[in-house]
């Protein structure tokens, strides 16, 4: 059994998690959060929807679903676009490294979410993260190249996933 202040889990031990625990393996650490709000969740699937609108159902997919970054990083973002060439395949634990991530930020993970999980994602091969504040209405756009940050009513647009905006505007209404 693991000293829980030593411990370092994997990839392995994560996999022995029952189906339906939510939880991320994040540097090793093993984090459970609770559920998210409605309002994060009504978020989550707009952005979604948009992202469906935009591309096809074969490459939008909301969480809960595992990207294996490394044997330390199981992540769920709330949104992720895979590459053109990878639709989710039946019966596959893994889907391929995304190329656009989004996480809506929450009160008890935005510090992880932009710090940790955004470098982690990055470092991975995510092309894009998008931080999307449901408290600022705003949304900052990550790259290896840096941080764009665009205020409440305007429409970012994807430079990683062509023809991909999101109109901040109509997303926050209501």
């Amino acid at each position: 059994m693991k000293n829980v202040q030593e411990a370092r889990f994997t990839r392995a031990d994560y996999m022995l998690l029952p189906e339906g625990f939510r939880a991320e393996l994040i540097d090793g650490v093993l984090v459970k959060e609770p559920a998210p709000t409605g309002w994060h969740q009504r978020l989550v699937r707009e952005i979604l929807l948009e992202t469906v609108a935009c591309l096809g159902r074969e490459r939008a997919i909301q969480s809960p679903i595992d990207v294996f970054v490394d044997e330390h990083n199981v992540l769920q973002p709330d949104v992720a676009v895979l590459p053109e060439d990878a639709p989710i395949r039946r019966g596959a634990v893994e889907i391929a490294m995304p190329v656009l991530v989004v996480e809506v930020l929450s009160p008890s993970t935005a510090r992880r979410d932009r710090l940790v999980k955004t470098r982690t994602y990055l470092r991975a091969g995510v092309r894009e993260v998008w931080l999307v504040d449901p408290d600022t209405r705003c949304a900052e756009i990550v790259t290896t190249a840096g941080t764009r940050l665009f205020a409440a009513g305007s429409v970012p647009r994807s430079g990683a996933v062509p023809g991909f905006a999101l109109d901040l505007g109509a997303l926050f209404a209501g």
